[in-house]
């Protein structure tokens, strides 16, 4: 047992042994039954509304990516893993026991050669942000709707930004990643909840919609409120990202739709995703798939699986 599973309920800990088993199984059938390598998967524990202690408990079995969707709750949690994270390490601790030794996560990066991005990460070797982040630093998403007066302070802890659908957005975390002198990784969210063609209209009359068609997320809007670029939008969306400073593109995530077969909304955005990558053939995640439909996702080209309640169980009472 390591130095940091010690510092964890026993009770808790075994509790999520057995629900990461149990998920990374699934994510292990889904991607052989696709034809598909499991190791191309990372598996991205959505943590929101959990204590750090859970987060610290999955850092010790393995896991190392991270999801958040409200700054007010995120700030303060992510402080509380490093300082965890940094104290584990200063009682002495093999930083290396902290890692699964399961190979089929050793998670690989869409991004390894994204200079001074973050890379996700493997199990012998940590999350990088620079020369500054180390192997026991998490990496970090956030996948709720950002309001542009949250941006400055999600950019001092997130590594991956996740839920961007509005050139407003970009142009507040272009200035919030420059000014802490950092590189925040970038997906467009796109809006599946919308049936139109992957390819009309053309980038500069998307281009020109931008500004027309955004509006800003109300206060305490979440990852359930949805959001996201309608696909026509995504290239224009992509070409300001791509020439902002502090941002680095690294591709698309969706939702599926309420009350609709997931797949053939996950299909639509393996075509977003694929016109995408003809313009920047580093764009290649796609963020897809939750607890109730990873296998679809899966069979559909993600790359990155936001999962929350298979791995830590149901949220009573929360919204």
């Amino acid at each position: 047992m390591s130095g940091l599973e010690r510092e964890v309920d026993p009770r808790r800990l075994a509790e999520l042994r057995e629900r990461l088993t149990v998920v990374r199984d699934r994510i292990t059938v889904a991607a052989r039954d696709a034809g598909r390598d499991p190791a191309e998967l990372t598996l991205i524990a959505v943590s929101k509304t959990r204590p750090a202690e859970d987060v610290l408990a999955l850092v010790a079995l393995g896991v190392r990516h991270f999801a958040e969707n409200r700054e007010q709750e995120a700030g303060p949690k992510t402080e509380a893993v490093r300082l965890a994270l940094a104290a584990a390490a200063a009682g002495g601790s093999d930083e290396h026991t902290m890692w699964s030794d399961d190979d089929r996560f050793r998670e690989s990066s869409p991004l390894a050669d994204t200079s001074g991005a973050w890379r996700p990460s493997r199990v012998d070797q940590g999350p990088t942000l620079g020369p500054a982040a180390g192997p026991d630093v998490p990496v970090w998403h956030f996948v709720g709707q950002l309001q542009r007066n949250k941006a400055r302070a999600v950019a001092g802890w997130v590594h991956c930004v996740q839920s961007v659908d509005r050139a407003r957005l970009v142009e507040a975390l272009s200035r919030a990643a420059t000014a802490r002198g950092r590189q925040i990784s970038v997906c467009i969210q796109v809006n599946l909840d919308i049936t139109e063609p992957v390819g009309a209209p053309g980038a500069p009359a998307a281009r020109n919609a931008l500004s027309t068609r955004e509006s800003e997320p109300t206060a305490g809007a979440v990852d359930g409120a949805r959001g996201g670029a309608l696909p026509a939008d995504v290239p224009a969306l992509a070409e300001l990202v791509a020439g902002s400073e502090g941002l680095v593109l690294t591709g698309v995530m969706a939702v599926a739709p309420r009350g609709a077969p997931a797949r053939p909304a996950f299909a639509r955005l393996r075509e977003v995703s694929d016109r995408l990558r003809s313009e920047h053939p580093a764009a290649t995640l796609v963020s897809a798939g939750m607890s109730g439909d990873l296998e679809d996702a899966v069979a559909e080209g993600a790359t990155h699986l936001r999962i929350g309640t298979a791995l830590f169980g149901e949220r009573h009472g929360v919204p």
